[in-house]
């Protein structure tokens, strides 16, 4: 368990510790609204019940608990009117609970006139009452905000726990492990349907990733490999980063690594292949390589970088089936 596991725990666990304000970070807004929100059910419980079962518990998940106030943005900026009205609600009297929590969902969207109008409330929020802010952006916030703040990130999920979650969601177990290799955290909140399509894209620059190898190292090509370092260069960096999986995979499949290893194992046979014929150290540097372009982004200096990567493997394939 890491520090930030430690301090979820102990705030869950005892809420008469519970700081006066939470930051609340991570890379998911759907796993800061989820964590969030269960802080809450554990500070608003009456009897600090383990298995969060009883009739406040649920009421809190559903949005339905008095004591409880969830602050949003609408449209681009959460209203200031819905920062004093949180603030009025904390200097009400609970109903329910000993205590009353408010909480602020992406406060990275606060104004300033919003953000000032909340600063004294967070830094004397009073025995009865709590904020929760999240936010995957916490440098965005007013340096003020911060300061008055006790700040917690999220532990981030291991591969296991997130081919978990997309396979509850109906995936397939191949589609949940390409689904984590190439969709953010946050993505989690999207529609089946607008997910398979991102995937079956992020499948298809893969695949053409590996067939301009192919064609590039198998067939001798040059020409199919200056496509790809043009493609690559004048592309987002996320086609950088694939490139340089593809290569390190391409090193691990050669080697015989373990098959929870290698990332891409739906073209880990053709990427074997490729290795071998240039030898797994050189795809290995050239997946090094490929994964730091030179600082300088235009793309004449990018494009030269990746054919130098790219031409070099050739090069060395080459020489690999001369000797």
């Amino acid at each position: 368990m890491n520090g930030n596991d430690t301090l979820l725990a102990k705030l869950a666990g005892k809420p008469e510790r519970f700081p006066g304000a939470l930051l609340l970070t991570g890379s998911s807004e759907p796993r800061l609204e989820a964590e969030s929100r269960e802080l809450a059910t554990r500070l608003l419980c009456p009897g600090n019940d383990p298995e969060a079962t009883c009739g406040s518990c649920r009421r809190v998940r559903e949005g339905l608990h008095p004591d409880f106030l969830s602050v949003e943005p609408e449209g681009l900026q959460i209203r200031v009117d819905r920062v004093r009205e949180a603030i009025v609600f904390g200097a009400g009297r609970p109903y329910e609970s000993g205590r009353r929590v408010a909480r602020i969902l992406r406060a990275d969207l606060l104004g300033v006139e919003g953000a000032n109008a909340l600063l004294k409330s967070l830094e004397e929020p009073g025995a009865r009452f709590r904020w929760i802010l999240t936010t995957t952006r916490p440098e965005s916030l007013l340096p003020t905000i911060r300061s008055r703040a006790t700040v917690a990130a999220l532990p981030s999920e291991s591969r296991d726990e997130r081919e978990k979650a997309w396979r509850t969601r109906g995936f397939t177990e191949d589609e949940a492990r390409d689904l984590v290799l190439f969709l953010p955290d946050d993505a989690g909140d999207k529609k089946s349907e607008d997910l398979s399509a991102r995937l079956t894209e992020a499948r298809e620059a893969r695949q053409a990733v590996v067939a301009a190898l192919e064609e590039g190292i198998t067939g001798g090509r040059a020409a199919a490999l200056l496509v790809l370092a043009e493609a690559v260069a004048s592309s987002e960096r996320t086609d950088a980063r694939l490139l340089s999986e593809v290569l390190a995979d391409a090193a691990l499949a050669a080697e015989g690594a373990d098959a929870g290893a290698v990332r891409h194992r739906a073209v880990a046979g053709k990427l074997a292949e490729l290795a071998r014929r240039a030898g797994p150290a050189a795809f290995r540097d050239a997946a090094m390589a490929a994964a730091d372009p030179p600082p300088d982004i235009r793309r004449g200096n990018r494009r030269l970088h990746f054919e130098k990567v790219l031409l070099g493997l050739l090069e060395k394939s080459r020489v690999s089936v001369k000797g």
